[in-house]
């Protein structure tokens, strides 16, 4: 637990210090949030589903009550496929995985640290979302909070063993890098995040309907909202699973030291 410990803050260290990281990490998914919210701060959105017990309930929601779990879920696919992935890569590109291996740093530890790390900067940035989006725009979260932390959780690992995995599956940085960016996209503006799916173009929406977030942002979205859990949004819930059995297998068969 001590090396665990010691390992999950000479990650954040070194997060902190990549300034690039650390602006497309926090700050851009909080200033394209925020900007989307400001210019539709009097609209209003659909909500398919409702549970009883949901203090919104169904029918209508704000935009910016609607946005906060787009958001989040840009936030999970950034840290994993844009930062995760590439800085695994080029760890072992540099030799400093390598050198680890040498030590008796186990796997699980350094795998655990990053995921540590990576759940750490997705909550911080959970929290600016949510108080930026109620303070400033009146969102509001009617629904469970219990059941969004649970899924929040299960997105980080789900998203964080894809990161690993793409990491494993790259011969290089620069590919890591290039193929996180190319998967990543899409996601952060396809998936459902800052317009409902059913307002796309059918293109559009086969294209969502293939990308895991658009999964994780709709069980999250009506965690938020409605109260819904796995009874509700059990597709939801079963292909994130899904997803994060296969990546797990694929992280741990693909994972080297150099």
């Amino acid at each position: 637990m001590k090396a665990l410990v010691g390992q999950v803050r000479v990650e954040i260290t070194l997060f902190l210090r990549d300034k690039t990281v650390l602006f497309f990490s926090l700050f851009f998914p909080l200033v394209t949030v925020a900007f989307f919210g400001y210019l539709n701060r009097e609209g209003q959105v659909p909500v398919a589903s409702a549970v009883e017990g949901g203090n919104l309930g169904g029918g209508v929601v704000s935009y910016p009550s609607f946005v906060i779990a787009g958001g989040i879920g840009m936030v999970v696919a950034s840290a994993a496929f844009e930062n995760l992935s590439a800085a695994l890569a080029r760890q072992r590109d540099t030799g400093i995985l390598k050198r680890l291996g040498g030590t008796p740093l186990r796997v699980w530890t350094l795998v655990g640290a990053k995921i540590l790390t990576a759940a750490a900067v997705t909550l911080a940035q959970t929290a600016l979302m949510v108080v930026v989006n109620v303070f400033l725009f009146e969102a509001e979260i009617g629904g469970s909070v219990f059941w969004g932390l649970v899924l929040l959780v299960v997105g980080i690992l789900t998203f964080t063993a894809m990161g690993i995995a793409l990491a494993g599956l790259c011969p290089n940085a620069d590919v890591a890098a290039a193929a996180g960016m190319a998967i990543a996209l899409p996601m952060q503006f396809l998936c459902g995040t800052f317009f409902p799916i059913d307002q796309m173009p059918s293109l559009l929406r086969y294209i969502a309907g293939v990308l895991p977030l658009t999964y994780f942002v709709e069980a999250l979205r009506g965690a938020m909202l409605t109260g819904g859990g796995p009874g509700v949004y059990a597709r939801d819930w079963a292909i994130l699973l899904g997803c994060l059995v296969v990546a797990c297998v694929v992280a741990v068969k693909t994972f080297r030291w150099e």
